[in-house]
Order: C-alpha cells, then structure tokens, then sequence
C-alpha cells in the first residue's frame, strides 16, 4: 500500500470537497448561512470520507501478495471446514 500516493489523492478529494461546502457557504443568502451550506458540507465530507476509506481498503487489498484477500468470500465455505462458521459465531 503506498501511502503517499493515497495521500496525494485524498487530499485532492478534501480540496474539492472543501471548495464546494466554501462555495456554498458564499452562496447562502443573510440569515440562511446555516440552512443554506450545512448539509453540503456534511454530505461533500461524507463522499470524501467514503471515497478515502474504499481506497485504503482497496490499497490493502492489491498490496496483499497472495491476493487472498481479494477473493474471500463470505457466503462459500472457507478455510476451516463446514464448521469454522459455525465456531467463530
């Protein structure tokens, strides 16, 4: 996983992100400044947030060698038998 490329990339996405609730904030007219900007900024900072953490994740996963990681699948029987799902709750 390289982190400063993740980096570089999300803090590219919180740049847009911010530059969006900023200009919302200008937009919103006297006495409305709250109402007007407050759910951009929330939902601009929750796709960042999403985005950012999909990528780390997806990072792990094509930084993982055997690649295994990439293929578990929750619903086939795995590693351990009929009985490992059943043991681990």
């Amino acid at each position: 996983m390289d982190r400063d490329v993740l980096m570089h990339q999300m803090t590219e996405r919180f740049r847009e992100a911010y530059a969006k609730g900023l200009d919302a904030v200008e937009r919103a007219p006297d006495g409305q400044w709250i109402a007007a900007s407050e759910f951009v900024f929330r939902d601009a900072f929750l796709e960042v947030m999403k985005a950012s953490y999909q990528a780390a994740i997806q990072a792990k996963i094509d930084a993982d060698s055997s690649r295994q990681a990439g293929t578990f699948s929750p619903s086939e029987p795995g590693v351990g038998g009929p009985d490992a799902a059943a043991q681990q709750g």
